[in-house]
């Protein structure tokens, strides 16, 4: 089990990850949403592109995290691997390459995953209204000072 770099050829298992975790992070949020893959979004292929990508590889690749400028701005950990440190390696490899703490979004209705950042430390500061799919999805905006 490793935390490393992303290279090129992780692209297909991150877009797997990314649409499985991505339909459990707005599972309840009212009237669902169709889920655009990765592979087929230009704006967040751009946004993962200019971040510092790390994956977590235990024979196949089972989450992954990319920041950039001190956020958070994904950590996908697919569905059959959560609640087994995944999440939590990844995170301190984030942190560890932050030194001034890091800050992130997460869906207000995600209540597994905002307990995951309060447990590591993270506290909420605000909330911001973003839009997925042409809808509004409220976001709780949390941050952890360097540890």
């Amino acid at each position: 089990m490793a935390v490393r770099p992303y290279i090129e050829t992780d692209f297909q298992a991150v877009c797997r990850i990314y649409l499985d975790a991505k339909r459990d992070e707005l599972a309840f949020e009212r009237g669902g949403f169709v889920i655009t893959p990765l592979d087929r979004d230009t704006a967040l292929q751009a946004a993962f592109k200019e971040s510092a990508v790390l994956v977590f590889e235990n024979e196949k690749v089972l989450g992954f995290s990319a920041a950039f400028g001190g956020q958070l701005r994904a950590l996908f950990v697919h569905s059959s691997a959560r609640g087994r440190g995944v999440g939590g390696a990844l995170l301190n490899a984030v942190s560890a390459e932050a030194p001034q703490g890091l800050s992130l979004n997460v869906a207000k209705s995600n209540a597994g995953a905002i307990r995951f950042y309060e447990e590591n430390g993270f506290a909420a500061v605000g909330e911001i209204v973003r839009q997925y799919g042409g809808r509004d999805v409220i976001y709780l905006q949390m941050r952890r000072e360097s540890m």
